[in-house]
């Protein structure tokens, strides 16, 4: 019997998808909500997720159906103020995943206005909109947000995807303060294999690559079973990756944040050696780096002009 449901934006591909196919299997009481723009990659995803019936929103019944997808921009607050009718006849809300996003890597001069604005669409207006139907209607007393390890540590390339998801991770810390009585859960990925990862290193510049380093990207399925163990655990600040953490430690140290994160007396410690002693050396050697990105970038573009 279904006595509770489950919505996950961004629901039609990557961790989103994921994530409603685990609690679809895994959550039996469960009535699952997967939300994202096209309804022909809804449909899809819901093939992947079962093989019996599936429906849209719109014909809800408890009876019918365990799966229901529905097409929507949730960057458009209209379309999101909407949807309120239909989330009023779930069963409760257990649990709300906010995934819904995804980053395009390139240098400032390189995207278009509309790249732009699309990056601010997804990242930020797509969780916000939703969180605040959801929170002033008291529909769901945890909703999980998905930031970015990135959000830790802005740099060259991610321009229009970190002020985006450090804006979110700002939003939560204010919303826990307004909304003491709701779990309000903040996750930063790092890499992992999915469809969006693929995509952004196709316009991802050399510089930033070095950046980053060769670090191989853990899978959708691993990086799932991460954020699912630590939600289960209590944890409320959630990276999926070593660095990621790290780099939350360096965010926390000798800042005004307070996280509720894995062995977080040690990220404090670690944040106030690494942010006195260890970071300012490394942002002299990391400018250096990009300095030498743009001479050669400068010279390759004087020969081609020459040419």
């Amino acid at each position: 019997m279904v006595d509770h449901s489950i919505i996950v934006t961004g629901g039609s591909q990557g961790l989103g998808l994921e994530l409603a196919k685990y609690h679809y299997h895994n959550n039996t009481n469960s009535c699952i909500v997967i939300l994202s723009r096209s309804e022909d990659k809804l449909i899809n995803a819901a093939k992947k997720i079962t093989n019996d019936n599936f429906m849209n929103l719109k014909e809800f019944h408890e009876d019918k159906s365990r799966l229901y997808y529905y097409p929507i921009d949730l960057s458009n607050s209209s379309n999101v103020e909407s949807l309120l009718p239909f989330l009023t006849k779930l069963p409760s809300i257990q649990r709300t995943y906010l995934t819904a996003g995804g980053a395009s890597v390139k240098l400032f001069k390189d995207y278009s206005i509309n790249e732009l604005q699309q990056g601010i669409n997804m990242n930020y207006s797509s969780s916000l909109f939703l969180s605040h139907v959801i929170l002033k209607n008291h529909l769901c007393k945890h909703l999980i947000y998905f930031s970015s390890e990135v959000s830790f540590f802005p740099f060259i390339g991610y321009s229009s995807y970190t002020p985006s998801k450090t804006s979110l991770k700002s939003l939560v810390n204010i919303l826990r303060q307004e909304f003491p009585d709701c779990r309000l859960t903040n996750v930063f990925p790092g890499n992992f294999a999915s469809e969006g990862y693929i995509e952004e290193n196709l316009t991802k510049p050399e510089i930033t690559k070095d950046i980053e380093g060769s670090s191989k990207p853990i899978s959708v399925e691993k990086c799932r079973e991460i954020i699912i163990n630590d939600i289960d655990k209590g944890y409320d600040d959630i990276t999926t990756d070593f660095i990621g953490w790290v780099l939350m430690a360096c965010d926390m140290g000798l800042n005004k944040n307070w996280n509720y994160s894995k062995f977080w007396f040690l990220q404090l410690i670690l944040g106030v050696v690494a942010n006195l002693f260890i970071i300012p050396v490394y942002m002299i050697i990391l400018k250096y780096d990009i300095n030498n990105f743009f001479k050669k970038h400068s010279k390759l573009t004087d020969k081609d002009k020459a040419q």
